[in-house]
């Protein structure tokens, strides 16, 4: 059985009155992975990134770069906008089956790093 270990950190020394340090980490069986893999992404219509998955995953989405440092990255869920994710930003989320992940970048293109880990469940 493969496992990953997925770790979130949020630290911050100006953002309230209070230093801010979180960090979690959790240890996730998974079953099987579509690996790492890197596409350009166009403006203009929405482009494929994961097909539907036909079983509960994980899915890691970056944007790695554009031309536009302003640029960003619209993600849609079974068709449906659901993230706005900026050059240099990242997604980690847990996912039902049976949903797709397309994407359109606005601005400029977008190169996007994506991966969908199939949970052991």
């Amino acid at each position: 059985m493969a496992s990953i270990t997925p770790t979130f950190s949020l630290t911050s020394t100006d953002v309230a009155s209070d230093a801010l340090s979180i960090t979690t980490t959790d240890l996730l069986s998974v079953t099987g992975s579509t690996n790492i893999s890197r596409k350009s992404i166009a403006t203009g219509s929405a482009q494929s990134v994961l097909a539907s998955n036909s079983s509960f995953t994980y899915v890691y989405f970056r944007v790695v770069s554009s031309s536009n440092s302003a640029s960003w990255v619209q993600v849609l869920l079974g068709g449906d906008a659901k993230f706005k994710v900026r050059v240099g930003e990242f997604l980690f989320i847990p996912l039902y089956s049976s949903q797709a992940i397309t994407a359109e970048a606005q601005t400029a293109a977008c190169v996007v790093e994506y991966a969908q880990y199939i949970a052991n469940v």
